[in-house]
């Protein structure tokens, strides 16, 4: 059985040995040469793409300005204070009920402006008749007023009660300026031309 020798125990001038060939179905390890196309397409779309969106919302945000919020009213403004500058808004009503008799009662009320009193004519007022023993369950309404010729800033209209008692009348403005007033009146079939008693 021979024995191979080294390489540096040939003799010079000897052949060298032949290389054995590899097999056919292995193949040798190539050497990296980098990413692929695919993978190189792939980080430089997601960098580009990351760039546009960081100087888009960078753009966003130099040019929108922000809002102011909405001014209300003041956080140390009492309720008293509010409710007192409504009131000084809000329209004057008089309001007068007279029984005509058979149930039928005649609400009149004149409507002026605030501070000044003049009378606010073309105003949108509407009426309620609602018993006092019986809140709710006799409730009539809403009942238009219509503004009495000749008699600027003064409203009035005809209804019918629901039986004898004590009525709440209620008059409305909606427009120009809301507001509302109350009157009690006794509705009694005997007496005819009672007026209204304020409490």
């Amino acid at each position: 059985m021979s024995k191979l020798r080294p390489e540096h125990d040939r003799q010079p001038g000897a052949p060298a040995p032949a290389r054995r060939p590899a097999p056919a179905g292995r193949r040798r390890p190539r050497a990296s040469a980098g990413l692929t196309p695919f993978r190189h397409g792939l980080l430089l779309g997601g960098c580009v793409g990351m760039t546009f969106a960081l100087a888009i919302g960078v753009v966003g945000f130099l040019v929108t300005r922000p809002t102011a919020p909405v001014a209300g009213p003041a956080a140390g403004a009492q309720p008293a204070a509010l409710g007192a500058a409504a009131a000084r808004s809000a329209a004057a009503i008089d309001v007068t009920a007279t029984h005509l008799g058979d149930l039928q009662v005649r609400i009149e009320a004149q409507v002026s402006a605030p501070r000044t009193y003049d009378p606010i004519t073309r105003a949108q007022v509407v009426a309620w008749t609602d018993m006092v023993a019986m809140p709710m369950a006799h409730r009539e309404g809403p009942i238009v007023m219509t503004e009495v010729p000749g008699r600027p800033g003064t409203y009035q209209a005809l209804t019918k009660v629901a039986m004898v008692g004590e009525y709440n009348i209620t008059v409305e403005t909606r427009q120009p300026m809301a507001s509302k007033a109350d009157r009690r009146l006794e509705v009694q079939e005997v007496s005819k031309g009672a007026e209204a008693r304020t409490r």
